[in-house]
């Protein structure tokens, strides 16, 4: 198999695969069975198949043997992938700058956030706070910033010093978070939303409309994230290729621009590629010959994308709140409110039993249950409260957009917030007001999921 030196390795287990006419399943069975790891599945292929991960160096000697490819290739292949990949699902594929001078090293000042002091930093601090309900690995951190453990571990501990990220452990591995209580965490991730967000909030707005399967980006903003040095980019301008026989969804097209435009604060341009071509050989409209163009990988929600919605006298409550910096946009897999639901439903149950012998107990959990249904039906419009936001932003809003009885949940919080005050006579509740609010939350929870399933994003 003739193979380019600079191939990323995602295509190169792709083209290896196809060439031994094995599926993802086979490639993953195989695999699994060499190495006595059953943890290897046909979507850990597929994730490298989509260059959204690099296989490890003792994966990569089991995919040497099944694939046949020597594993010095495989290494060279996963190099080259780090090289490329920045962060979110963005990669450099086209006319990138020939000579990589100090601007475009992992170590280097970041052309397109130059206020920090490297691209490790800036990588770090972009996958963290533009992702502040997730908990990151060293390995993970060390491929969104292209660098080493050992760059990225001392990064790490000096971010934790400032109170920017918290860290905690599961076992032998240290996981790495937002921290949502410092003073930085919400300008920082203002700043990275608007710079390196590009990839993300693309991937997820787009991600959205049905057989959207690639997109390019072109611009100043593809050459500052090669590595270019200049002024900042002013627009963003997109090439979306359609998967062959699904016909354009204008309306969702121009929804997820929309949304996009919203999160990153600047117009949002796309052009639609012929079926038929996709984007191989294509330019994008106003793009400068020999100027880089960045691939970004659709991310899907874990739901069916949203596309039918329901009258909200609370919509201008909402546009207020998300100007105001109270409110994030968000996409992808965040837009998904089940996961609060289910979770609410699990802290009822709970209460239930707690409900005669710990009230107090019961009544906390169904303050969080509330909390949880309001979080969950904003998120299935794509909404998140911000790191800097009020405590009573989600009943506030909840409440104008679905009416009166959502209303508890304000009511709720400030009741829980009274128990706080161990030494208040209101520091208390009676087995029978557990008993009743444990009713109202059940018809909150009732509620919620009757509405949740006509709701679309917000837009």
């Amino acid at each position: 198999m003739e193979v380019d030196l600079n191939q990323p390795i995602s295509q190169l287990i792709r083209a290896a695969r196809r060439e031994r006419k094995l599926s993802q399943y086979t490639l993953a069975r195989e695999l699994a069975t060499v190495s006595g790891r059953p943890t290897v599945t046909r979507d850990l292929v597929a994730r490298w198949e989509r260059g959204h991960q690099i296989p490890r160096l003792g994966t990569r000697r089991w995919l040497s043997v099944v694939l046949q490819v020597p594993q010095e290739r495989l290494d060279q292949a996963a190099a080259a992938a780090r090289r490329r990949n920045r962060l979110g699902h963005a990669v450099v594929t086209d006319n990138a700058p020939a000579t990589p001078g100090p601007a475009r090293r992992a170590q280097g000042t970041p052309a397109l956030l130059p206020v920090f002091r490297s691209r490790v930093q800036a990588g770090i601090l972009a996958a963290t706070l533009l992702n502040p309900d997730r908990s990151f690995s060293l390995t993970e951190l060390a491929e969104h910033s292209g660098s080493s453990l050992a760059s990225v571990d001392k990064e790490n501990k000096l971010l934790e010093k400032a109170g920017i990220l918290t860290s905690r452990r599961e076992g032998t591995i240290r996981l790495m978070r937002a921290s949502g209580d410092g003073p930085l965490a919400r300008p920082l991730a203002e700043l990275l939303r608007l710079t390196y967000g590009v990839p993300q909030i693309i991937g997820e707005e787009f991600g959205c409309v049905r057989g959207v399967v690639r997109i390019l980006v072109g611009g100043v903003w593809a050459d500052r994230f090669a590595g270019i040095p200049g002024p900042a980019p002013e627009s963003i301008e997109l090439l979306v290729s359609l998967q062959p026989g699904v016909a354009a969804d204008e309306q969702a097209l121009h929804i997820a621009a929309r949304r996009a435009e919203q999160r990153l604060k600047r117009p949002v341009s796309f052009s639609l590629a012929a079926p038929e071509r996709g984007l191989d050989g294509l330019q994008i409209p106003r793009q400068r010959p020999g100027h880089p163009v960045v691939e970004i990988a659709p991310i899907p929600p874990r739901q069916a994308p949203l596309t039918s919605g329901v009258g909200l006298n609370g919509h201008d409550v909402v546009l207020q709140l998300v100007r105001a910096g109270h409110l994030d946009l968000v996409g992808g897999p965040a837009a998904n409110g089940q996961p609060f639901l289910d979770l609410a439903a699990k802290h009822i149950s709970s209460a239930e039993r707690l409900a005669e012998v710990s009230p107090d107990s019961a009544f906390l959990l169904l303050a969080k249950s509330a909390q949880l249904i309001g979080a969950g039906l904003l998120a299935r419009q794509g909404l998140r409260p911000a790191l800097s936001a009020p405590e009573q932003v989600v009943g506030t809003v909840v409440a104008a957009q679905f009416g009166h009885q959502f209303s508890q949940i304000e009511l709720l919080r400030q009741r829980a917030k009274e128990l706080d005050m161990p030494t208040s006579r209101d520091s208390h509740i009676l087995p029978s007001e557990a008993k009743t609010y444990l009713g109202t939350v059940r018809t909150l929870l009732a509620a919620a999921r009757e509405v949740a399933g006509k709701l679309a994003l917000f837009h």
